[in-house]
């Protein structure tokens, strides 16, 4: 049996960061998509304005603030409906 030291590449992970938990993988987070700086009550003020018949849509709401729909629908209406 052939001893591989933890320092020399082994060539399975394909440059994925293993952890010491079986079955978990940890990716490099190298990069990326950068965290978004909204202002999140102006986001919560313009969604409740375009649910409240100002005209605006979702859409607009949400390519103006440079956010997806998806993101308004995750963190912006619970917020609303709570």
């Amino acid at each position: 049996m052939i001893s591989i030291s933890s320092s020399m590449p082994t060539g399975d992970n394909h440059g994925v960061k293993t952890s010491k938990i079986p079955g978990h993988r940890q990716y490099n987070r190298l990069g990326g998509r950068p965290g978004l700086t909204v202002d999140f009550k102006a986001v919560c003020d313009a969604v409740l304005q375009a649910r409240n018949g100002s005209g605006e849509t979702i859409t607009d709401v949400a390519t103006r603030f440079g956010v997806s729909r998806g993101w308004i629908y995750k963190w912006v209406y619970p917020l609303l409906d709570a």
